[in-house]
């Protein structure tokens, strides 16, 4: 009996004995520090394409958008002017009170050779010293930037231009062979246009400048006549195929 407790006993020690400490994790390394990325703006808003729709306002004056006179102003768009002066149009229109009156374009771009006369119509496109002028003022001078209808723009003083339309308004001078193709071909739908204007090739054909018979010259002021009627009364006529 004294035997088997020893042995007993000595089983007992064995099993008493500590488990191995299990390997630590090593420590963990420090996180980089995130870099702050700068923020980036958004993008501009694009310019609408195509031509103005909408007004924007100078007390009773419906303007186009002056960023887009800026771009008109800087050359001749004769299919541009076209459509600006269609009935549906909202743009203002004013109406020369001088005779004789120089073109001069202060915006930057060309002006036509033919002088304004009494009673032409144009398209109001600023009037300087109101709240659309403020980044197109021009030192010392008030008055308006307008459109002509071949496409030019020229500057008038507040004297030379009234709002009330006269009992009959003038048309500026017009260039067929500038006005976008696609106008033209719209133009020519309209039966009494495309009648004046067969009357003028008929009588112009081939005559050169300087040397106009009678005949030619009444065809072709008909011609323009009938065109700015047709302009002024409604015809619907596609985008310009060169815009500002």
């Amino acid at each position: 009996m004294a035997l088997a407790s020893v042995v007993l006993g000595s089983v007992g020690c064995g099993g008493a004995q500590q488990q191995a400490a299990e390997p630590q994790a090593p420590p963990a390394e420090p996180q980089a520090a995130v870099e702050s990325k700068p923020e980036v703006a958004p993008p501009a808003p694009a310019e609408p394409s195509g031509l103005p729709t909408t007004c924007q306002s100078d007390g009773e004056l419906c303007l186009p958008p002056r960023a887009f006179v800026k771009r008109l102003c800087q050359d001749a768009y004769s299919g541009a002017a076209i459509r600006l002066f269609e009935k549906s149009s909202p743009f203002s229109r004013g109406y020369v009170t001088g005779r004789k009156i120089q073109a001069v374009n202060t915006l930057g771009g060309p002006a036509s050779d033919v002088n304004l006369d009494l009673d032409e119509e144009v398209v109001i496109l600023l009037h300087r010293g109101g709240p659309a002028a403020t980044e197109m003022q021009v030192s010392g001078m008030g008055g308006y930037d307008v459109l002509r209808w071949d496409g030019t723009c020229a500057t008038l003083s507040d004297g030379e231009l009234a709002l009330r339309p006269p009992r009959s308004p003038r048309h500026g001078p017009i260039d067929w062979r500038y006005i976008d193709t696609n106008i033209q071909k719209a133009l020519l739908e309209n039966a009494e246009l495309g009648e004046a204007r067969r009357e003028q090739r008929k009588h112009c054909h081939g005559v050169s400048v300087g040397r106009v018979s009678a005949a030619c010259a009444k065809a072709d002021a008909r011609f323009y006549e009938r065109l700015a009627a047709t302009v002024r009364g409604g015809i619907e006529l596609p985008e310009p195929e060169r815009l500002p």
